[in-house]
C-alpha cells in the first residue's frame, strides 16, 4: 500500500533555508542504524538517523531514505528491508554505510549468517527484519513504514550521531545527578 501526501488548502510560509535546517537538525542526538538490503546477493547498508519506532503493538518502524538511492530501490523492489542498531565498536561500519557517492557492500560488517531474511552487522546491538507496509514519497524522500517480524538482541553501548559526528555516552558511573529548573 502507498500512501500519498496530501496538500493543504492553506499557504505555507517560506521554508527555512537548507544550511540552517541541517545545523539545527545536527544538534538533534541520535542512535545510528544501518539499513540493510540484498543487493545482487550481497549484503548492503545504508548508514541512517532518520529511524523511528512506531508502536509497539505491533511492532512497527518507519525509516526515511532518499529516494533515488540503491537501498530505496531495493526496499521498494523486495518489500522489506532490515535494520541493525549500531554499538560504539561500529564506527568503521558507520562510515562505510554513510560514504558519499561509495558502494555500500556491508561484507566487512556483516553477520555471515545465509539464512538471513535480510544482512545484519556483525555484533549489532539489535537487529530487525521488517517488511514495508506503507511507503510516502515527501519531498526527495520515501518514508517505508514496516512491520517488524523477527528481532535479534545483542548487547554493548550504543554508537551516537550528534553535531555530525559519532560519539558514544560516557559508561554510568553508578552516580546520580540532580536536575534543577529555574
Amino acid at each position: 500500500m502507498t500512501l500519498e501526501s496530501t496538500q493543504t488548502a492553506r499557504a505555507l510560509p517560506p521554508a527555512a533555508p537548507s544550511p540552517g535546517f541541517a545545523e539545527a537538525m545536527s544538534a538533534l542526538a541520535s542512535g545510528v542504524v544501518i539499513v540493510t538490503s540484498w543487493i545482487d546477493g550481497r549484503p548492503w547498508g545504508l548508514t541512517v538517523s532518520a529511524f523511528a519506532s512506531v508502536s509497539a503493538e505491533p511492532p512497527t518502524v518507519l525509516v526515511s531514505l532518499q529516494s533515488d538511492t540503491t537501498s530505496s530501490r531495493a526496499i521498494e523492489q523486495d518489500g522489506g528491508f532490515g535494520i541493525s542498531i549500531l554499538g560504539r565498536h561500529h564506527r568503521a561500519a558507520a562510515r562505510h554505510g554513510s560514504a558519499a557517492a561509495a558502494p555500500k557492500f556491508l561484507e566487512p560488517f556483516a553477520d555471515r549468517r545465509r539464512d538471513a531474511v535480510n544482512p545484519s552487522v556483525a555484533g549489532a546491538l539489535a537487529h530487525l527484519d521488517c517488511q514495508v507496509t506503507d511507503e510516502l514519497a515527501v519531498a526527495d524522500h520515501t518514508i517505508f513504514v514496516a512491520r517488524v517480524g523477527d528481532v535479534r538482541i545483542g548487547s554493548g553501548e550504543p554508537l551516537v550521531y550528534f553535531r555530525r559526528s559519532y560519539r558514544t555516552l560516557n559508561p554510568f558511573t553508578g552516580r546520580r545527578t540532580a536536575c534543577h529548573s529555574s
